[in-house]
């Protein structure tokens, strides 16, 4: 939070062009500025950091006049809730708009519909379909702050799922022999997302909804890695639903096709133990090469996984 702005911010605002106004503004120096522009200059933040009407609460608490914004209750509750104006109340105020305009719209009928209103459409009409469908200065900023946010999300789900399901896969006297990799990759020294004394596992936890190319390779590559391993150990591919699994024990796709994407030294250490991959369809390997590889429905140890019928 900025307690005051210093003479020195002032003169470096004025000496910067406005940008165009787009829905809200601030007045600094009798001109116009959008109060991004401003509030970044103040601060140093990247704008992905603050929504607009954060900016303008700020601006009007430094004692700068701006435009109104008049918040949906939900915003004015959680502003009263929150008080302060730090990056998780943004982010909370930026999922809360997001997720009100995507909760109160059908969002393929809602563009298909702003589509329509736009054809013939001059500046003026424009503006009137920008404000008719909610394509506020709020929402974009709520939207690009969502996404810089949630790139880990991934990674997040990952590393809960392989540690919430330890305590109900490890057997008495059975302990973790090596780190686990609890983040996307492997790295060298950890060829696998969970090894013990005892087991070998990976750990595929996207939930398939259609071709999922990506995760067809993703999903074989881990079989031929779980494969190659010459330890003796039990081997487990833990997927979410029955989608991997049919591909992996019913799929006419080659392996050929499944590891180019792979690393040349995955598939050199493939054609070293088990010959040509275009000798081999998905399903005849899962049969003959990975038949001692356990596929283990993750949507059993962690329910929360499956996918709602609808979306299947």
């Amino acid at each position: 939070m900025v307690e005051a702005i210093e003479p020195l911010v002032f003169e470096a605002i004025r000496s910067v062009e406005p940008e165009p106004i787009r829905e809200h503004w601030v007045v600094v120096a009798n001109k116009r500025y959008p109060p991004k522009q401003v509030y970044q200059l103040i601060t140093g933040l990247p704008r992905s950091a603050f929504t607009s009407h954060r900016a303008l609460a700020e601006l009007r608490r430094l004692g700068l006049s701006t435009s109104v914004y008049t918040p949906p209750r939900a915003d004015a509750d959680t502003a009263e809730a929150s008080g302060g104006s730090g990056g998780v109340d943004g982010l909370a105020e930026s999922f809360a708009t997001l997720s009100r305009f995507l909760t109160e719209h059908d969002l393929t009928a809602h563009l298909a519909a702003a589509e329509a209103d736009f054809q013939h459409a001059g500046s003026a009409a424009s503006r009137e379909v920008i404000a008719r469908y909610g394509f506020s200065d709020d929402l974009l900023d709520a939207a690009l702050a969502v996404r810089a946010r949630v790139g880990r999300l991934n990674d997040v789900i990952h590393a809960t799922v392989i540690a919430r399901v330890l305590p109900a896969i490890l057997e008495e006297g059975e302990v973790v022999s090596r780190r686990p990799s609890l983040g996307a990759g492997n790295d060298p020294s950890r060829p696998f997302d969970l090894e013990t004394d005892r087991r070998i596992a990976e750990f595929k936890v996207a939930q398939w909804k259609g071709a999922d190319t990506m995760r067809k390779r993703g999903v074989v590559s881990d079989l031929v890695h779980l494969a190659l391993d010459e330890s003796g150990r039990r081997a487990q591919l833990f997927v979410v639903g029955a989608l991997p699994v049919r591909f992996l024990t019913a799929s006419k796709s080659t392996i050929a096709w499944a590891l180019g994407r792979s690393s040349p030294h995955t598939r050199a250490r493939f054609e070293q133990r088990f010959g040509p991959a275009t000798d081999f369809t998905v399903a005849d390997f899962a049969r003959v090469h990975g038949r001692h590889i356990e596929l283990v429905d993750l949507a059993t140890l962690v329910p929360s996984l499956a996918l709602p019928p609808e979306l299947i």
